[in-house]
């Protein structure tokens, strides 16, 4: 793993160094994300880990399973819920470094990628949380190298893990299908591939991916396919002609870093250009394996938008291509200046809100952010249980999956926290029916308040209205309506408020 070119020094400095820094950010951002509360999505994860099963309404079920043990090592808070998503970073990082060693033996190319990747936008401020994309971006990048560790060496019997691997981004999410067809594309235009296309191994990895992913599959078969269809449903819809692939493109140009996917597309049109000359070049292998995503989400955003976060497995295979631009001489002299400023504005304005957002400054920000919603639900779930004490309720009724998630990872089990809508998020529990017969309490947000008479309408009695916020500071974030309520219809549990 030593480069032979440079000074034993230098290299073990460089490496020291690229591994210090990692392990700081991993550090700085467990300690900053102790202190930042739980995002609506996250505690609805957190829900799902309290019932580990094979899958979910939303999405196959790893991030369920990484809360379920990660609460039981370090707790239930913010912590505890987050503490895989953090470490995955750090994992990528490492699998991004050894996947450029694999493919083209430079370390200064490895060093310079494994930092970029924590300098991206996205995965500094979004794979910190407990959603989905942290692992499967975590197990793209590690099929990414077994697979260009199977390149170089052409030992056939690593298709078991890369099977393994891939299988488990797939029960990561669903995203990571994609990753099967780029297999194929590689097996088909790169011709040190070539050895493998009938290789017996290759069926063999195929075998251990569909067994790693059954569980999802037989759990699906017996929920209706739920899962399956809430995704892939998202496929074509969206009006034609409505293009949204310019706002795409902006989008993802921001969260790579600007100059990190400058440099990136500077690598793909040099080997687009050249492409007879560089057909054997490790390139191929990295823009085969990842144009199936990436050219789907090109065609899905011009009829309907894309969220940004869908492309993020993408982004350990660009920070090298960033990387090959930067330090192969692909780029311009001033680009290569420019992007000396990549990892100190990507990795400094990501630590910078970090660090805002898990102290007092943060939260007393006088404007409206996207980090609201991670502000004021305790407050919000105290104010309620004292109006349900008050009120003598026993339970509290939702009607939105994000606010049920909040309150339950706030009550901690004290009080049942039940959706009377969309009840096909909730398989998985077990709630006791005798709830129904007993007094609640109705929140819902002032967003719905044209559907607020129809919820209260579910039930035989309700009180007179009152109103409560969520609150950052003296800031107001959010107005909620309050009931109580009494005689829920029987099939309230099963089938939900019919509206």
């Amino acid at each position: 793993m030593l480069d032979k070119t440079a000074g034993p020094a230098f290299r073990i400095d460089g490496d020291v160094a690229v591994v210090a820094a990692v392990a700081a950010l991993t550090i700085f951002r467990l300690l900053a994300m102790a202190h930042i509360g739980l995002v609506p999505d996250e505690a609805y994860y957190w829900l799902w880990s309290k019932a580990p099963s094979a899958g979910y309404y939303d999405h196959p079920p790893m991030i369920a399973w990484w809360i379920w043990l990660s609460t039981k090592i370090a707790g239930e808070g913010a912590f505890g819920v987050r503490l895989f998503p953090v470490l995955s970073i750090a994992v990528t990082s490492w699998a991004t470094y050894m996947t450029a060693i694999e493919l083209f033996g430079d370390r200064a190319i490895a060093r310079t990628a494994a930092i970029w990747v924590n300098a991206m936008f996205l995965i500094g401020l979004e794979h910190v949380f407990a959603t989905p994309d942290a692992p499967s971006t975590m197990f793209w990048a590690l099929t990414t190298l077994a697979l260009s560790r199977l390149r170089r060496t052409g030992y056939a019997p690593i298709w078991l893990v890369v099977g393994l691997l891939a299988g488990a981004g797939c029960v990561s999410k669903y995203t990571n299908l994609f990753l099967g067809l780029g297999i194929l594309a590689w097996l088909a235009l790169d011709p040190a591939a070539r050895r493998f296309r009938f290789d017996p191994w290759v069926f063999l990895g195929g075998a251990v991916a569909f067994l790693t992913f059954l569980p999802v599959l037989v759990w699906n078969a017996f929920h209706h396919w739920v899962s399956f269809e809430k995704q892939f449903g998202r496929i074509g819809h969206g009006a034609a002609g409505n293009s949204h692939t310019a706002e795409f493109l902006a989008g993802q140009i921001g969260l790579i870093n600007p100059v990190l996917a400058v440099l990136a597309s500077v690598t793909v049109w040099t080997y687009l250009r050249r492409r007879p000359l560089f057909a054997r070049s490790p390139q191929t292998f990295l823009i085969a394996l990842n144009a199936p995503l990436c050219l789907y989400m090109i065609v899905q955003s011009l009829h309907d938008r894309v969220h940004p976060n869908w492309t993020a497995p993408l982004y350990p295979a660009m920070a090298i291509l960033a990387s090959l631009a930067a330090t192969d001489g692909l780029s311009s002299t001033w680009l290569v200046r420019v992007s000396r400023w990549a990892t100190p504005i990507g990795i400094g304005l990501t630590s910078l809100i970090l660090a805002a957002y898990a102290t007092p400054l943060g939260r007393n920000v006088p404007l409206r952010s996207p980090a609201d919603n991670v502000l004021g639900w305790r407050g919000l779930y105290r104010g309620l249980d004292d109006m349900r004490h008050r009120n003598a309720a026993q339970w509290i009724a939702t009607t939105d999956y994000g606010l049920t998630a909040e309150l339950a990872f706030q009550a901690k089990g004290e009080v049942p926290i039940i959706q009377i809508v969309d009840r096909q998020r909730y398989t998985f529990e077990n709630p006791d029916p005798s709830v129904l017969d007993k007094t609640g309490l109705l929140v819902v947000s002032a967003a719905e308040e044209e559907r607020f008479d129809r919820y209260k309408q579910c039930f035989g009695a309700s009180s007179p209205v009152e109103t409560i916020h969520r609150e950052a500071g003296d800031r107001q974030i959010e107005l909620y309506f309050v009931v109580t309520v009494s005689r829920a219809p029987a099939d309230l549990l099963s089938t939900g408020c019919g509206l």
